[in-house]
């Protein structure tokens, strides 16, 4: 590397650091205070959409969409249209939930057992896996926000 191009990296390395400076007041102070509140069992609460991706082992390909309702005490029940290697139909399921202070938990969904989650977006998505050895499955949860969620074409 020739002493120009050594110049431009420490020149951007020190301008980025200038940048952080700067802006640090703003941003570190967001970050911490997160994880000063961390998360609850109330973090968890309202309707959020879903959209479910993956497959279940031996059967093949899955797909969902629907809407789920988590109470905040840790209950939950969901709704949904799956495709499972092209048969579809619709099912609803309900369980439980318990949230750590760091915004991961478990939903313990009646007759699937356990899946991972973590809170994220000051709760306003949720992102879900499957913690069995039967499918290989993610579950992505947007929150639904009367008013905001409205996508109209005219």
């Amino acid at each position: 590397m020739n002493v120009p191009s050594a110049f431009k990296l420490s020149a951007l390395g020190a301008t980025g650091f200038l940048v952080l400076l700067t802006f640090s007041n703003s941003v570190i102070p967001k970050v911490q205070a997160h994880e000063i509140e961390g998360c609850s069992v109330a973090s968890l609460s309202g309707a959020y959409g879903l959209v479910l991706k993956g497959e279940v082992l031996g059967l093949g390909p899955i797909v969902a969409v629907g809407a789920a309702t988590f109470d905040g005490r840790g209950h939950f029940v969901a709704d949904q249209t799956a495709n499972v290697n092209g048969n579809v139909f619709q099912e609803q399921l309900t369980g439980s939930y318990t949230v750590n202070r760091n915004c991961t938990g478990i939903a313990d969904v009646v007759g699937a057992g356990p899946h991972s989650f973590v809170i994220v977006a000051g709760g306003k998505e949720v992102d879900l896996m499957a913690n069995n050895s039967a499918e290989v499955l993610t579950i992505h949860f947007t929150k639904v926000e009367a008013g905001k969620n409205d996508h109209h074409e005219d």
